[in-house]
């Protein structure tokens, strides 16, 4: 089924068979995300695993995360590692309750709800991109300022984890090995921009 909305033209695969030629046979033609306000400013233009367009940065993504997040060695290898952390948390949690201190990290909450609220909001600029600029609705301009904060905590993230490396030599977790992708001479490597892209996502997977 055809749809035009906006400027976009935009094609619905409503039978198993036209999912299976679009997702399988045509696969290559498709793989790309068309461009929209949230990839762009929230996403770090685009360069996280789910909106990069289809390429040798892209597959590095890919690997990394199947190989070290989602993959089924890598649930096992990490499962003692989320018992400890669960544990500490539920210990925390208690402690805080004894004392009658708050036990929610409310900035993080409405950090974590403002992106969920963003990503599903329409926005005309996406399907009509020659009046985007004047961002009619004020989402881009909220999206700029959510970004900047996500920046903020993930920059700050990132150089505590630096600090604390020569901890984990026996033991890499996902954010060193995306670290060591930053300076690959082998090939394909990533940028800072594509860490943090791909640890915005992670927070959600």
């Amino acid at each position: 089924m055809y749809l035009k909305m906006g400027t976009c033209n935009i094609v619905v695969a409503s039978t198993p068979d036209a999912a299976r030629a679009f997702l399988k046979t045509l696969e290559l033609n498709f793989s790309n995300r068309p461009p929209n306000a949230g990839a762009t400013h929230i996403a770090y233009d685009s360069r996280d695993m789910v909106f990069a367009d289809y390429g040798p940065k892209w597959k590095l993504l890919r690997k990394l995360s199947n190989l070290h997040m989602l993959g089924g060695k890598a649930l096992e290898d990490w499962s003692r590692i989320r018992s400890v952390e669960l544990g500490h948390m539920v210990r925390a949690m208690y402690e805080s309750s004894q004392k009658g201190e708050a036990v929610v990290s409310n900035e993080f909450k409405d950090l974590v709800v403002e992106l969920m609220t963003s990503a599903g909001i329409f926005n005309i600029g996406d399907f009509i991109p020659s009046i985007a600029w004047m961002d009619l609705q004020g989402i881009e301009g909220k999206m700029k300022k959510l970004h900047k904060r996500w920046d903020t905590l993930l920059t700050k993230m990132i150089e505590e984890h630096s600090e604390a490396a020569h901890e984990r030599k026996e033991k890499l977790d996902f954010l060193d090995i995306l670290m060591v992708n930053t300076d690959n001479s082998d090939g394909e490597e990533l940028s800072l921009i594509n860490v943090k892209a791909l640890l915005l996502i992670s927070l959600f997977l």
